[in-house]
């Protein structure tokens, strides 16, 4: 049995700190049930490549790398243990870890995009191992893979500030990758975990939705229409705008010679 006196508890009124005992033992106790929680970060082994899924309202997984997690949801402010991370038997090779790190720093929420966050670190914990995400990217930890090759873990999340002046009320974005120490699986590709932290929905959804519009990179970015094919309805849509913005492809700043370039040598079926 796992002892209580290797967690460092936050300094905080007796009353908080139970209530954050508590959210830790309920994490440690969900780890060993295996159950699906939606909204929890699926691994799937596809090939030689670890693939991020969903669970959806069935129980089904779904293709996502876009997650969120609301800090405060177990009763604890600026603390969550969800999404989880929940794999199926069989997965992965029983003996070997399955490990993440992030591969950019802790970002937040201006009103418009997401941005380098200042004086505030994003701690990631399990029982005794941790990492801080700050300014930039950061190796984390790997844990073993349970006997039946699954894979059942909810990680301790907590976002402070490093001064008391500091709010920390807002949405947060951490950029993460998967990885597995068997020789027969390779990395994740990168996903993002978009967390509240106190704001009503209002002024959530517009940060969740910007992430979901702009972080995962498109397979045929000249395919402008995304009609599958880049022809001359792409490059007429691409002259018309020429100057502005709106079919920037290369993210310079403005639609020029260079994105026409691309388009051009991209003529014909997407990939």
């Amino acid at each position: 049995m796992t002892s209580f006196a290797h967690t460092q508890l936050p300094t905080q009124p007796l009353t908080r700190r139970i209530l954050f005992l508590v959210a830790t033992v309920a994490t440690w106790i969900a780890t060993a049930v295996h159950a699906q929680h939606v909204g929890d970060i699926v691994p799937v082994r596809n090939g030689a490549v670890i693939e991020t899924r969903e669970y959806n309202a069935t129980g089904d997984t779904q293709s996502q790398r876009i997650f969120r997690g609301d800090f405060g949801d177990t009763g604890v402010d600026h603390f969550t243990s969800n999404p989880g991370y929940d794999s199926a038997a069989g997965n992965f090779a029983t003996g070997t870890r399955l490990g993440m790190n992030a591969l950019a720093g802790l970002k937040q929420w201006n009103g418009s995009e997401f941005v380098l966050a200042t004086g505030l670190r994003m701690n990631i914990r399990y029982l005794t191992l941790q990492f801080d995400i700050r300014a930039s990217a950061i190796n984390g930890f790997d844990l073993q893979v349970q006997s039946n090759g699954g894979f059942h873990k909810h990680m301790n999340m907590t976002v402070a500030a490093d001064t008391a002046e500091l709010a920390t009320t807002g949405a947060y974005l951490i950029e993460m990758e998967l990885y597995s120490t068997g020789s027969t699986a390779s990395r994740s590709e990168p996903f993002w975990i978009v967390f509240n932290d106190g704001l009503a929905s209002a002024d959530f959804d517009p940060a969740y939705e910007w992430a979901q519009a702009n972080l995962i990179p498109v397979a045929c970015p000249a395919d402008l229409n995304g009609s599958g094919f880049v022809d001359s309805s792409d490059l007429g849509s691409m002259l018309s705008a020429f100057g502005t913005s709106e079919f920037d492809i290369d993210h310079s700043g403005i639609t020029d010679s260079a994105d026409l370039g691309s388009l051009l040598g991209a003529f014909g079926e997407c990939p």
